[in-house]
């Protein structure tokens, strides 16, 4: 008797003392490899499905990843309560969503036919000028979108630019490497782009609604990210889901 009672002590003290796990929207972005589906039950996979599994695993929280097109991401995200993002740092603006701590980081590049002479910057902007570079919606990958120099095209996906590319409506794609070789796989247009020319560094980054940057959860959270970046974690997944043929994403070299 005597042993259950310390037992039940015991384990009340510990349901006290333990903090109680919660759950929370991560919104991620449609975008392979970074998340995308992977069968006809709604099962997704990808970096950022990693990343947060592993965010999961260290916290104890609870993290509702909601899969959504870009479109949707930027209308739901800010529209949330206490709701969290991974996607790229220019998605959303401070007032958005304040960032919390960078997640991946990866080459943003332009890329053209396969067979087209492009070197450096100066023949991208030569190459804009036959029939513009496509451009994702809301996307300005630093200083380009601004560079007058470069004539640019609005694509809605990096499939659909892919097909414009294919059948000559226009001259380059610029966009994330590892989503552009996926795009390409997914469209079997691997072997008709041309080695890629890089741009600027690109981040993904977890944000939070601003009215939320300093809970609890939040501070769980960046802390976790920060840990997970600092002793090779966030490279691993990286490294080991881009070379594994059996993830559902190309192999990248």
């Amino acid at each position: 008797m005597c042993k259950f009672i310390v037992q039940l002590f015991g384990s009340v003290i510990l349901a006290l003392t333990t903090p109680l796990a919660s759950a929370v929207h991560l919104y991620l972005t449609e975008v392979a490899p970074f998340a995308f589906v992977i069968d006809d039950h709604g099962h997704y996979d990808g970096i950022n499905i990693r990343i947060a599994n592993e965010l999961q695993k260290r916290t104890g929280i609870h993290l509702d990843c909601i899969v959504v097109p870009t479109s949707r991401h930027v209308a739901l995200f800010p529209a949330d309560v206490e709701a969290y993002s991974i996607s790229h740092r220019e998605n959303f603006k401070d007032e958005e969503g304040l960032v919390l701590a960078d997640v991946t980081q990866y080459p943003v590049v332009v890329v053209a036919k396969s067979g087209v002479a492009m070197k450096n910057f100066d023949d991208v902007i030569a190459l804009s000028q036959e029939k513009g570079i496509g451009m994702m919606r809301r996307m300005t990958y630093g200083s380009f979108g601004q560079d007058e120099r470069v004539k640019k095209v609005e694509i809605s996906t990096l499939e659909n630019g892919l097909r414009m590319l294919e059948i000559g409506r226009i001259s380059g794609i610029v966009g994330s490497l590892p989503a552009i070789l996926a795009a390409a796989e997914k469209t079997g247009t691997r072997q008709s782009i041309s080695t890629p020319v890089v741009i600027m560094q690109g981040t993904h980054v977890l944000r939070v609604r601003p009215d939320f940057a300093f809970s609890h959860t939040s501070q769980m959270l960046a802390s976790a990210l920060t840990a997970m970046r600092n002793d090779g974690t966030i490279a691993r997944i990286m490294n080991d889901f881009l070379n594994d043929p059996k993830a559902g994403a190309p192999r990248y070299k």
